[in-house]
């Protein structure tokens, strides 16, 4: 199965802001009428552009789907990044900065849920969609391990296997996530990161 390929970024600002409109528009119609049912003329009546200029920036309506979540996958993947590893380092022992992440992820993950909750539905049968959920959740594997291999370079991170020990992180934040969000669980929000960040704390960082 090869990746959906996503269209380049259009280089003058008006059909960038066009671009976007369409994008904010089938967020909502995506949102409102799930994918299955949405249509591009939908999306280009929601936009306020012609039927035919949705076909100038996208494929389709799969297309305008990988898109959004591609730039959702980046703004998650910022969660997190420290400008150095003095940083990074000052923060690998301290409860507070794993409650900053788990925070910002959480609150990302709810402000993007309508769309992060297409991807997790169309993943279970969707070969495109799987690939675009996985990726979403290599990097927050990938920036877990980043975390407690830096742990270990500084010597205040349990001796765990950095792999194993990130992706059942992962896990962890992931389906608490979905739980909260798509099921719409009434948890109160620093109950939820506090316990979230105390057991990601305790089954990394050094006592």
């Amino acid at each position: 199965m090869q990746e959906t390929n996503l269209p380049p970024l259009p280089k003058s600002a008006k059909a960038q802001r066009t671009r976007q409109k369409i994008l904010e528009a089938a967020r909502t119609v995506f949102a409102e009428r799930g994918f299955a049912k949405a249509t591009a003329e939908e999306i280009s009546t929601k936009a306020g552009v012609g039927y035919g200029t949705f076909y100038l920036y996208f494929e389709d309506k799969r297309q305008a789907l990988h898109t959004i979540l591609s730039e959702v996958d980046d703004h998650l993947y910022q969660l997190g990044q420290t400008e150095s590893s003095e940083k990074q380092r000052l923060g690998l022992g301290a409860l507070a900065p794993i409650k900053a992440i788990i925070g910002g992820f959480f609150d990302s993950f709810k402000a993007y849920s309508d769309v992060l909750k297409i991807c997790h539905e169309l993943s279970a049968t969707d070969p495109d969609f799987k690939s675009q959920h996985d990726k979403v959740r290599a990097r927050l594997v990938d920036r877990i391990k980043g975390h407690i291999l830096k742990g270990l370079e500084f010597g205040n991170t349990r001796n765990v296997d950095p792999e194993i020990a990130s992706v059942a992180i992962a896990g962890m934040v992931e389906t608490i996530a979905v739980e909260w969000f798509f099921n719409n669980r009434s948890w109160d929000r620093e109950k939820v990161i506090n316990t979230v960040a105390k057991l990601y704390y305790s089954a990394v960082i050094k006592g």
